[in-house]
């Protein structure tokens, strides 16, 4: 079954297309929705489905903070990988991951609202900035983030199990799917990726408890399915390609309470 987990690609070896979790409960008042201004940002240009609503910023308080290192064989990439902070909201079911790229500087975010039932992908560079809105739906989404592995077969549990940074996890293991168009005729046509998750989402995502009734219950069908729904990111993460080549993500520290508000403009502020 594929699991839509994370898209990306590689620089040189491991640079992105242009697409591209701690431990108590806190509580709070959600503050009201803000609408994208009507007029557009000239340096932001935001499409995709007209329908989808979203805000024009979003509020936090749990952060992730993450890096990723890319190897060729046993040699690190020098300025390869990718710096990750990913927010969360105890309020709000909603969170925000913003990665930019070592090796090029360009900046991928990602907010995921579950109260809206939308999502939204940005890219940017050079103070400018462009992506999609469309509607939140689980089964074909796929957050920022390094590695590809949104094409992967089942999850598989390995039975191991540690702590990351405060935070009980368990292992995954699982290998691309060969004929996904994505991959084929490329030279990360097989990929085995060893995947470590929190046990208990809510331990890195308060508000995942705030997420509509018809999410939960298709998240829990889905890991009865063998797969996993990408609404809390890894703590860690081991990708390791046929060719040889390899990506880590780590998690470097997790800060509780650390309130910080998103604007969709940000991606374009060095």
């Amino acid at each position: 079954m594929k699991i839509p987990i994370i898209t990306a690609a590689l620089v040189s070896l491991l640079a992105f297309s242009a697409h591209a979790q701690l431990l108590q409960k806190i509580t709070g008042k959600k503050k009201a929705a803000e609408e994208v201004p009507a007029t557009p940002d000239p340096k932001l240009i935001i499409g995709g489905d007209e329908a989808v609503r979203i805000d024009s910023a979003y509020e936090y308080d749990w952060a992730v903070y993450q890096e990723s290192e890319a190897f060729q064989g046993n040699q690190r990439v020098i300025d390869g990988g990718e710096d990750i902070v990913i927010y969360y909201s105890s309020t709000q079911a909603a969170f925000n991951i913003q990665l930019k790229s070592r090796s090029t500087g360009t900046k991928y975010y990602f907010f995921g609202d579950f109260e809206k039932e939308s999502q939204l992908k940005l890219a940017g560079v050079a103070g400018v900035a462009s992506g999609d809105k469309s509607k939140l739906e689980l089964e074909g989404m796929e957050p920022v983030y390094p590695g590809e592995i949104g094409y992967l077969s089942e999850l598989r549990r390995t039975g191991s199990k540690k702590v990351i940074a405060g935070v009980a996890c368990e292992e995954y293991v699982a290998q691309n799917l060969r004929h996904d168009p994505r991959v084929v005729n490329t030279s990360h046509t097989k990929v085995t990726a060893y995947v470590w998750i929190p046990l208990d989402p809510h331990s890195v995502f308060p508000g995942y408890s705030l997420m509509p009734e018809h999410f939960k219950l298709q998240i829990e069908r889905m890991r009865r399915e063998g797969s996993y729904p990408p609404v809390v990111m890894p703590l860690e993460m081991f990708l390791e390609y046929g060719n040889g080549d390899k990506v880590f993500t780590h998690t470097t520290h997790i800060i509780i309470k650390e309130r910080r508000k998103v604007d969709l403009g940000d991606i374009n502020r060095p």
